[in-house]
């Protein structure tokens, strides 16, 4: 088992994060412009940089904790967990109250979601003053959709927000047994979120938030979605032509 040093760390990301902005492609929408393969550094490298301890197992999984060790974080790019639709979560997330108590809620990302949107989430989470107020009824999560201008569903009005050409969605309802949350009432809601070109086309990515999770880290998540400036990109995510408005640099 090997661990991460902080500074060296840090240094690694002002290096990856100048080699990453540089890249000759600006892409919109964000949430079709894959990751370039830096899902795991970007996001490790943002939580090393606020002071999180990380080390990488073996099997290649990182493990990243804050100095009280009650925010958590796991790159499970070797042995995922859970599976969306056959998609494997590559980051989890989770909060705990003690350091031996079970998480309060957790959060799952697969392994094309845009680094930048995983980035601002785990950034909520570091910096959040309350890691244990779960969501209550409203539409804090939901409201970046409807100013980002997304369309609400007529049918789940308040709940399920789509993207321009119904790219992508996010939806306050039932999630799958797989979601696990602290709370022990079954049947609760949670925050699902997907991208897809097509209905009859597999999803690019999926993330999940279970029901406790709070209501202002999902909603630095789908700020993060909403947000209509294109991103760099050194690499074209495949089989999307006419799908995706690209310029150099």
């Amino acid at each position: 088992m090997s661990s991460t040093d902080p500074d060296q760390a840090a240094g690694s990301q002002r290096t990856s994060a100048l080699a990453a902005d540089v890249g000759p492609y600006l892409v919109s929408p964000r949430y079709l412009a894959g990751n370039d393969g830096l899902l795991g550094d970007r996001v490790t490298e943002a939580l090393v940089d606020v002071g999180w301890s990380c080390w990488t197992t073996r099997t290649r999984t990182r493990h990243l904790l804050d100095a009280d060790q009650l925010r958590g974080a796991e790159w499970l790019s070797g042995h995922p967990n859970v599976l969306f639709d056959g998609d494997p979560v590559v980051w989890e997330f989770f909060a705990r109250t003690e350091v031996a108590a079970p998480p309060l809620w957790n959060a799952y990302f697969t392994a094309r979601v845009p680094h930048e949107l995983v980035t601002a989430f785990a950034t909520a989470l570091a910096t959040a003053p309350d890691i244990t107020s779960g969501i209550e009824p409203g539409r804090t999560p939901l409201e970046p959709l409807a100013d980002a201008h997304w369309s609400a569903d007529p049918t789940d009005v308040g709940n399920t927000y789509y993207a321009p050409k119904l790219q992508a969605w996010v939806t306050y309802g039932a999630v799958s047994e797989a979601i696990e949350d602290g709370n022990p009432i079954p049947g609760l809601p949670g925050y699902l979120a997907w991208a897809q070109t097509d209905d009859h086309l597999p999803h690019q990515w999926c993330a999940a938030f279970s029901p406790s999770t709070p209501q202002e880290l999902v909603a630095a998540f789908t700020k993060a979605l909403a947000d209509p400036t294109p991103v760099y990109r050194s690499v074209l995510p495949q089989d999307l032509d006419g799908h995706l408005a690209i310029s150099l640099s």
